[in-house]
């Protein structure tokens, strides 16, 4: 069967699908042996309580500190929910099985809560992005969405140059900047914060992946190795194995 029939309207997702489609890549994540990529790299399926629609959230520190105790004290700070404070985590199969899927916000099996962005200690300052992956409403795409934090002082992380200073391979710095906004990177207010963020506009979403046959369980995956690398975000290989579904 084409990997077409899996969806409607290839590429086009609606947001049953796309939900199903965040569900397979946080598999992906639990079950893929990562080692000490999971210090800098975490993904967390979650849920806004509000409208109930799901979404990919992944953080990563843009380096690590030379300091054990001060890298042991940032990743504490990691994967707490904030925002709004009315976001959930959604629990995976396998999760409790996992030791590598380290999840900070749950400790001795209590679900931790915070309304404010993950914060690092005072004593390590370890700048770090989080990328968020939502449903667009009107393109019916996934959108990758992006917000610096704990940048040095005098560096606005709402800022484009920060952007590239900070995200954009020297590779695409050129390509980005000559496909103007729409093309390549915009700022709105934040879909669920309306905080000002960065977003990859995803008008160029359906030319990328109408000619691609892949399952619906890796599109994410194909998607952000199309449209992640110019910000920065790979994903690790060992993610895009196929999943045997084996235990």
């Amino acid at each position: 069967m084409s990997c077409y029939n899996q969806c409607r309207q290839w590429p086009f997702l609606s947001q049953e699908e796309f939900e199903l489609a965040c569900a397979f890549f946080d598999r992906k994540y639990i079950r893929a042996e990562l080692g000490p990529t999971r210090r800098i790299f975490k993904v967390h399926h979650r849920r806004d309580a509000t409208t109930g629609t799901s979404f990919i959230e992944i953080l990563r520190l843009l380096s690590l500190p030379d300091d054990e105790d001060a890298l042991v004290a940032a990743l504490g700070k990691l994967g707490r929910d904030y925002s709004t404070g009315l976001l959930m985590e959604i629990d995976s199969n396998n999760e409790n099985e996992d030791a590598e899927a380290l999840r900070p916000d749950i400790i001795d099996g209590i679900q931790t809560e915070g309304k404010d962005p993950p914060k690092y200690s005072l004593h390590s300052h370890q700048p770090y992005v989080i990328y968020q992956i939502h449903l667009h409403p009107t393109y019916n795409v996934p959108t990758l969405w992006f917000t610096l934090y704990d940048l040095p002082m005098g560096e606005p992380a709402f800022d484009l140059d920060s952007v590239y200073r900070y995200l954009v391979p020297d590779e695409f710095k050129g390509r980005l900047r000559a496909a103007g906004i729409m093309g390549g990177l915009s700022g709105a207010p934040h879909p669920l914060t309306d905080v000002p963020s960065f977003f990859i506009h995803p008008c160029q979403t359906k030319e990328g992946m109408e000619n691609l046959n892949c399952p619906i369980d890796d599109y994410l995956i194909v998607w952000l190795g199309l449209v992640g690398g110019c910000v920065g975000l790979w994903v690790p290989p060992v993610m895009c194995i196929k999943d045997t579904g084996k235990q």
